[in-house]
């Protein structure tokens, strides 16, 4: 009987034990709840499991295949391990970048795993704003209302009724001279002549003239405006991964957007030339270095062949702060 109380015991201290040694806790947070259409935030699922002594099984987190309301660009993980005293800690971390599919309001779910006990452990829901376009939000806020219609019709017909009486108080003015005018000219037929030339010259040189503004004016190639934000985000949908092949599209679309920011910048630049232009141009010395940097990931995309050693995030913020610098 002593025996089996001392078996019992063991077994008990060996559950006891295991229970410990699979502790897990689960959660997850957002780097900010309030973001702009166009930018992308941050999810990271963290895992922590603590470990009894002598034991380094760990579990892994599973992957999250999709989110309501976001596109996910890239995701990242990682692990560690320390032990003090023969105690052990295991931490597991998976990031998400999150791109949103339009502006309002969303809710991250909460996301649930199961131990190897069958024990569930959960997360929190996350409540995130989608802030909309600037241009939108200015388009919503200069929409002229609806009830004043009535008056800027009246103003309408004002404005035309003071231009009529301005032409027929102008012709009042100009029919004497006309009449004065021609009667001159009847009578001193050679000065009329001489004066008829005279208005056909001129009228020659101004066509001429006309011409050649015309055609100064118009030799300069047009060049159309590049809505960057919305573009990377219709970019980040094409590519969930952010491989090589999203860098090179990525960094060709910044040379657009910045031809289409300046005219000191040609189409006829390398990348060093145009950054080298760019950071010329550039007043503050945040926006330089920004030049400096860039200038590296893109030659390790485009000429190097390989991805940028910097994440997306510093990349796009580097060229958004010089794409600002150039168009001011």
């Amino acid at each position: 009987m002593r025996t089996v109380k001392i078996l019992m015991l063991m077994a008990l201290f060996m559950l006891l034990c295991v229970q410990q040694s699979f502790a897990l806790t689960i959660d997850a947070e957002v780097d900010r709840t309030e973001v702009g259409f166009g930018e992308s935030l941050n999810l990271v699922v963290t895992l922590t499991q603590d470990l009894g002594s002598g034991r380094t099984q760990t579990f892994s987190l599973p992957r999250i295949g999709s989110i309501p309301g976001f596109d996910i660009a890239s995701t990242r993980s990682g692990q560690s391990t320390s032990f003090i005293n023969g105690v052990g800690s295991a931490r597991t971390q998976v990031q998400y970048e999150l791109v949103p599919q339009e502006s309002g309001k969303f809710t991250i779910p909460a996301f649930s795993f199961a131990d190897g006990s069958g024990q569930t452990h959960s997360t929190k829901a996350i409540e995130i704003t989608v802030l909309p376009p600037p241009a939108q939000a200015g388009a919503e806020d200069s929409a002229p209302p609806t009830s004043p219609a009535p008056e800027s019709g009246e103003k309408g017909s004002n404005f035309f009724t003071m231009l009529l009486v301005a032409g027929l108080l102008l012709a009042a003015v100009i029919a004497p001279i006309l009449v004065l005018s021609a009667v001159f000219n009847r009578r001193n037929p050679s000065a009329g002549s001489d004066q008829d030339k005279t208005a056909v010259n001129g009228m020659e040189n101004a066509i001429e003239d006309a011409e050649i503004v015309a055609a100064a004016t118009f030799s300069a190639p047009l060049r159309r405006s590049v809505d960057f934000a919305a573009e990377v985000a219709r970019l980040k949908r094409q590519h969930p991964e952010a491989d090589k092949a999203f860098y090179q599209e990525y960094f060709q679309l910044f040379g657009k957007a910045a031809l289409a920011g300046s005219c000191n910048l040609s189409e006829s630049m390398t990348s060093d030339e145009m950054l080298a232009r760019a950071s010329a141009m550039c007043n503050s010395e945040t926006a330089r270095q920004a030049c400096h940097r860039l200038s590296g990931d893109i030659e390790m995309t485009l000429y190097a062949n390989r991805q940028p050693a910097r994440a997306f995030a510093p990349i796009d913020a580097d060229a958004r702060e010089i794409i600002n610098a150039i168009m001011q």
